[in-house]
């Protein structure tokens, strides 16, 4: 039955994946999102990715090993620094909202 706490880090490291692409995609876009939608989208997502795969049964939870949790890791990283680096160049509303946190 604990076995499928494995797949929480999964949860956690495929949001923080989610969030930088999604605010990628809003810079570019040039859409007017608030953060709070954008972390929501990125819960769903996460939530998403990891469970229908395993719902519909096209991954085994045998999958759910170290090295696709590094590459989301690396992933998340990657996608910050493409945000930070498009803030300066594509401002958006939501960069006021995350300096106010």
């Amino acid at each position: 039955m604990f076995h499928w706490l494995i797949v929480v880090p999964y949860y956690f490291f495929a949001a923080l994946t989610a969030l930088p692409l999604l605010m990628l995609v809003s810079r570019l876009l040039r859409l007017k999102v608030p953060i709070n939608t954008l972390v929501g989208a990125a819960i769903a997502v996460a939530l998403a990715v990891v469970i229908v795969p395993l719902a519909t049964d096209a991954v085994d939870l045998t999958a759910f090993t170290g090295r696709p949790l590094l590459v989301l890791g690396a992933a998340s990283f990657v996608g910050a620094a493409l945000d930070a680096a498009l803030a300066r160049v594509l401002p958006l509303p939501l960069d006021g909202e995350l300096r106010d946190l």
